[in-house]
């Protein structure tokens, strides 16, 4: 009774919060590694002119030490709110997580999206894809 409890509880939220935030997939915008390459590369400038692409892992810390896409940063899904200020001078967020079609990085690029960040984008393939892709990785030494 408990369990069900809990888990009506839980569906009631995410019901209710996925109405209230108006991001859906449609929302979402994905780049394949080789396009993410490029897009390092020219990069985009802010109103600075400092051009700012960043790659954002949403995985777990202890995946991303094992290893993890050159220059990323680790922000887990559960600390977004908390780390999503270190994004701020960011033009273009890059997350990815371990698989095509990873859950946690695409409820990620939504939350970015609701938190008011506008260039979103989600790495198809994740971190499988980018390697499969023969793309830099960092690795402890």
């Amino acid at each position: 009774m408990v369990n069900t409890s809990r888990f009506l509880v839980l569906c009631l939220v995410g019901f209710l919060y996925g109405c209230n935030s108006g991001i859906s997939d449609k929302n979402l915008t994905f780049i394949t590694p080789s396009e993410s390459v490029t897009l390092m590369q020219d990069g985009k400038s802010n109103l600075l002119g400092i051009k700012t692409v960043k790659f954002v892992d949403s995985r777990q810390v202890w995946d991303f030490d094992k290893s993890h896409i050159k220059g990323s940063t680790n922000i887990p899904f559960g600390w977004l709110r908390l780390l999503s200020g270190e994004l701020d001078d960011v033009t273009t967020i890059i997350v990815y997580g371990e698989t095509y079609n990873d859950y946690v990085s695409i409820a990620m690029s939504k939350e970015l999206i609701s938190l008011g960040f506008t260039d979103v984008r989600t790495l198809r393939g994740g971190f499988r894809g980018w390697c499969d892709a023969d793309e830099p990785i960092e690795t402890p030494e």
